[in-house]
């Protein structure tokens, strides 16, 4: 007969084991079952290891029948862990969370919520499908239905991973997979974004459109291949089949970069390099360099310039 060990533990407990990292286990019951080589936890259960704390209604652990250590553990019914790194707190939220004790990553399934805290107050916010943090390189990733608050950035994407820092800061972030940014009035769609926050740069790659909106009364529109936005300096690069529109203004080429107005920070100026095209009330200019301002409002094309006025017989007679 095989033999099967259980321990029934009635009340609250501590199981402390001996491992290279702190490892305590609480829970109201516990049965150790010596032939699935599994632990099953019942009743207000929580798990430490160094600074991270798993809590939740129930859990199941896998141990090491080798080693006769806890390999992993997956905690059932709305599950909660928390890392504290000095001010800051990383949380997660879900149906089902999984914590492997080998190599050290938090993993996530069901209705998930992560958030990054400083002194109580939301920096990063994460919901998705399933997420996965690694507690070692501090690597969040997550996949299905993604939305992500930072500051006063929303994103929405299919998957997406964030690098934090050692403090918890953030530093990298990427969404993928009908990507988009909404930003105030500004929005940003690509098949790609890359953030860096450390230089609040956005990099948009395939099929990126912006829709940003300076002021009350003006609206500019970018399509290309990929774009970089730099919020610090409010500049826009554009490249690869660039299309933008302006007010009544509709230009073409294969590259443009988009200046704010030194005095008042808003977009002001877009010039375009390479041959390119602007159309204005039906009239067409094609130059090597087009240079186009919103106040004063005009526009300086040089190089080659070509200029097409349709019905230029009619315009005659009536002039």
């Amino acid at each position: 007969m095989k033999k099967l060990l259980t321990i029934i533990i009635a009340s609250s407990f501590v199981i402390g084991l001996a491992f290279a990292d702190t490892l305590t286990i609480q829970a109201d019951k516990q049965v150790l079952d010596g032939v699935e080589n599994k632990i099953h936890l019942d009743g207000k259960v929580k798990v430490q290891i160094n600074d991270v704390t798993l809590t939740s209604p129930r859990a199941v652990g896998d141990i090491d029948p080798k080693t006769n250590k806890l390999k992993n553990a997956n905690f059932i019914d709305n599950a909660y862990a928390q890392q504290i790194k000095g001010s800051k707190k990383h949380e997660i939220k879900a149906e089902i969370i999984k914590m492997s004790l080998l190599t050290k990553v938090v993993t996530a399934t069901g209705d998930t919520q992560s958030i990054v805290l400083e002194q109580a107050k939301p920096i990063v916010t994460v919901n998705a499908d399933e997420q996965a943090y690694d507690t070692k390189t501090d690597i969040m990733t997550a996949k299905g239905a993604v939305i992500i608050h930072y500051k006063d950035i929303e994103t929405f994407s299919d998957s997406a991973k964030a690098n934090l820092t050692s403090n918890g800061d953030l530093k990298r972030m990427e969404i993928e997979g009908g990507a988009k940014i909404r930003q105030k009035d500004n929005k940003l769609d690509a098949d790609k974004f890359v953030y860096n926050a450390q230089t609040e740069e956005f990099m948009a790659q395939g099929h990126a459109f912006s829709d940003v909106k300076p002021d009350e009364d003006t609206r500019i529109q970018v399509w290309s291949n990929f774009q970089q936005y730099n919020k610090k300096s409010g500049i826009i690069l554009a490249s690869g089949t660039v299309k933008v529109v302006y007010n009544d203004y509709t230009a073409w080429g294969p590259r443009a970069t988009v200046f704010p107005d030194p005095a008042t920070g808003k977009l002001n100026k877009i010039v375009f390099q390479g041959r390119s095209k602007i159309a204005q009330n039906g009239r067409t200019i094609e130059a090597n360099h087009i240079t186009m301002t919103m106040e004063p409002k005009n526009f300086t094309a040089e190089g080659n310039v070509v200029t097409v006025i349709p019905n230029a017989n009619q315009l005659r007679d009536e002039i």
